[in-house]
């Protein structure tokens, strides 16, 4: 295969990616809608947390942990912040990490597989 045949492939799959990102964003959205009528948080660290654990185990590589943990942080952050976009509450907290940078664990500790 050529690079022209190779960045086709890579196109149609951000083109599924992208339908993805938002599909998953307008479930969050009705999540955001029933927080919001029951008065809950938007930001649910434990979640968050089940979230990247669980997504770091599927991992099949070769993306490494620290790479799926930092894709998964913009996506949870950028749930919150689209909620908050349409009206549904308040996050109760930011997540440990500053923006959608999200920080390496400590040397030796690597996370996930791949």
């Amino acid at each position: 295969m050529r690079i022209d045949d190779w960045r086709r492939k890579i196109d149609a799959i951000d083109t599924a990616m992208l339908h993805l990102l938002n599909l998953r964003t307008e479930l969050a959205l009705e999540v955001g809608r029933l927080k919001n009528e029951e008065g809950v948080a938007l930001r649910a660290p434990a979640r968050e947390q089940e979230i990247l654990a669980r997504m770091k185990e599927l991992n099949p590589g070769p993306l490494d942990g620290e790479a799926i943990g930092n894709i998964y942080q913009v996506m949870l952050n950028e749930s919150i912040r689209t909620q908050e976009r349409h009206g549904f509450g308040k996050a109760a907290s930011e997540p440990s990490t500053k923006g959608n940078r999200v920080t390496s664990p400590p040397a030796g500790r690597r996370q996930g597989r791949g």
